[in-house]
C-alpha cells in the first residue's frame, strides 16, 4: 500500500533527494533543486504543498500542488499549478502509483477548479501517457505551448529604455491591468514585490508606465542545472561553446553546474514592438551570465527575437488538468511565469 506523507523537516531530503535522481527528460535532462533546504523558502510565491509517496519503507515518488492567484478567461482566480512530479524508475511504469497520486490529491487538499502543469515538449513518454485520457488519470488538455528563452548577457546594449523604480504600486497596477488579458498570468500583489526586495523595471512613455519587468535571481534557494545530454549534444558541445564565446551565444553548462541565470519575470509591455529593444536593454541590469524568459510560442516577434538575441530555447507543453472539474479555456494566450514553473 503506498502512503503519502506532507514534507517536513524531518523527510524533507528525501523529497530533495527525488528532485535531484529523477531529472526533467528532454534533448537535455533539467534537474531542479532547492538547496540547502527545500522547506527554506517554502512558499516563496503562493502556497506551496509538497508530498511524498512511501512503499514498504522506500520513497518512490512525490509532487507539489502550488496554489497562487491568477488570470484566467480574464477574470482574476485561485489557481493550482501541479509540479515537482518525480518517480523512481523502478515505478515509473506503474500506472497504480500514478493513479494513487491523484487520488490523495482529491481527498487530501481543497482543489482550485483551475489547474495547469508544464512538460517538455519533447519528453514524448510523458505526454503520450498523460494525453491517452486513461479512466484513472484526469484529463491533461493542451492549452498552448510555451518557449523559456536564454540569453547571453553580452547580448546587451544600452538604449536607455529602463529606469528601476520603487513606485511598486503604480508598477502593479499596470502588471495586472496587462495581465488580464492572458491566460495563466499570476497576479501580482504590491506587498509581496516590496516585501521580495527584487530590483524592479518600468519604461515611461508620456510620464505612464508602459512596460514593467522584476530582476529574480532565484540561485540562492532555487537550482536549475543540466542533469544529462543527448548524447550527439554532448559530443558537439565543446565545438558549439567554442563558437558560442565568439558570437555571444549562451554556453552549455557542464553537467550539474548550477545555471548563472537571473528571470527577467512579470515582465508586461502595452506596445509590443518595443519588445527586442525592451529584453536588449533589460540585459544591462542583469548581473548575471543569462537573462532567462518565457514567451509564448504563438508570440509574433518571437523567431526574430530568438535570432536577435541568440538565445537557447527550451520548449514546454502547457496543460490545463481536470482535477475536480472540467473548466472553460477561452482561447487566449499564454503567459505563465517561468520564474515559478
Amino acid at each position: 500500500m503506498i502512503n503519502f506523507q506532507a514534507v517536513s523537516p524531518t523527510n524533507e531530503n528525501y523529497f530533495l533527494k527525488l528532485l535531484e535522481e529523477n531529472a526533467m527528460q528532454g534533448w537535455l535532462n533539467m534537474l531542479m533543486t532547492r538547496q540547502p533546504r527545500y522547506l527554506a523558502h517554502q512558499h516563496y510565491f503562493g502556497q506551496e504543498y509538497p508530498i511524498l509517496a512511501e512503499e514498504t519503507g522506500n520513497y518512490l515518488g512525490c509532487y507539489q500542488l502550488t496554489k497562487h492567484q491568477g488570470f484566467i478567461n480574464g477574470e482574476l482566480n485561485t489557481l493550482g499549478y501541479l509540479n515537482s512530479l518525480r518517480i523512481t524508475p523502478a515505478y515509473r511504469h506503474k500506472i497504480r502509483v500514478v493513479k494513487a497520486g491523484f487520488d490523495h490529491l482529491r481527498q487530501s487538499m481543497h482543489i482550485p477548479d483551475y489547474c495547469y502543469t508544464s512538460i517538455a515538449s519533447d519528453n514524448k513518454v510523458a505526454k503520450r501517457l498523460l494525453e491517452k485520457g486513461l479512466a484513472s488519470l484526469p484529463s491533461y488538455r493542451p492549452l498552448g505551448e510555451l518557449c523559456t528563452l536564454v540569453i547571453a548577457q553580452q547580448q546587451s546594449k544600452s538604449y536607455n529604455l529602463w529606469q528601476p523604480t520603487q513606485n511598486y504600486q503604480a508598477v502593479v497596477n499596470f502588471y495586472n491591468h496587462q495581465a488580464r488579458q492572458y491566460q495563466l498570468a499570476p497576479y501580482l500583489d504590491p506587498a509581496w514585490l516590496k516585501a521580495a526586495k527584487l530590483p524592479v523595471l518600468a519604461h515611461y512613455q508620456n510620464k505612464k508606465i508602459t512596460a514593467c519587468a522584476v530582476l529574480w535571481n532565484q540561485q540562492a534557494f532555487k537550482q536549475i542545472m543540466v542533469n544529462q545530454y543527448h548524447p550527439l549534444v554532448k559530443l558537439a558541445r565543446p565545438f558549439y561553446n567554442g563558437y558560442a564565446q565568439l558570437t555571444g551565444r549562451p554556453l552549455l553548462p557542464n553537467i550539474k553546474q548550477t545555471l548563472d541565470q537571473t528571470f527577467l519575470a512579470f515582465f508586461q509591455i502595452a506596445d509590443e514592438q518595443l519588445l527586442l529593444p525592451l529584453l536588449t536593454d533589460a540585459l544591462n541590469y542583469c548581473r548575471t551570465r543569462l537573462l532567462t524568459l518565457s514567451l509564448a510560442k504563438d508570440q509574433p516577434l518571437l523567431k526574430n527575437i530568438i535570432k536577435k538575441l541568440k538565445a537557447i530555447t527550451y520548449q514546454t507543453t502547457i496543460y490545463g488538468v481536470d482535477l475536480m472539474s472540467h473548466p472553460n479555456w477561452l482561447p487566449l494566450r499564454l503567459k505563465p511565469e517561468a520564474a515559478i514553473l
